[in-house]
């Protein structure tokens, strides 16, 4: 009798335990090893600012030039009405859908001093997405975005040649198109 009743006040001392850590704080679930995987890729995948995030060559490229056009300082209508020419015509977008992109990604370099200075994290995740004739078009884009207003800029001239500099590897592969 005195083994069950040592065995029935372990437990209630266990119990006790678990719930007084439950009530401090302590979750038991903590413990698993495949949860805290679970949480931690959770975590990362939700900490990641979305302009890290970019897997379409388009949305990329509107980003860039719209960084391109911020190395200046603020856009101006001209600016404005001209990238959204761009959008329309290079990128076979509506003016609706053309719209919507520049906002878009003026969103999300919004608190982005220097576009430069986070371009291998932009291009990282779309790198393979681009081809030879895709970066070889967002480059004379770049440039051309960067004369809009005037000549181009010592720092527009920067960003364009790290991002020239970026897709080196890119150059060498095969054709692809923007659609």
């Amino acid at each position: 009798m005195h083994i069950v009743i040592g065995f029935l006040t372990a437990v209630a001392g266990v119990v006790w335990a678990f719930v007084a850590l439950q009530r401090a704080g302590f979750k038991i679930d903590s413990l698993n090893p495949f949860a805290w995987y679970r949480r931690s890729q959770w975590n990362k995948q939700n900490t990641t600012p979305p302009l890290y995030k970019l897997s379409n060559p388009i949305d990329v490229a509107a980003v860039l030039l719209l960084g391109v056009i911020k190395c200046e300082g603020e856009i101006s209508a001209e600016q404005k009405k001209a990238i959204l020419q761009i959008f329309e015509k290079t990128f076979h977008l509506s003016a609706a859908d053309a719209s919507d992109l520049l906002l878009a990604s003026a969103h999300l370099i919004r608190n982005v001093v220097y576009i430069g200075d986070q371009l291998p994290k932009i291009l990282g995740p779309s790198k393979e997405s681009f081809t030879p004739p895709l970066v070889g078009s967002l480059l004379q884009l770049m440039r051309h975005v960067s004369t809009i207003e005037g000549p181009a800029n010592a720092e527009q001239e920067k960003l364009i040649d790290a991002t020239e500099k970026f897709f080196s590897a890119v150059l060498k592969r095969k054709p692809n198109s923007w659609l």
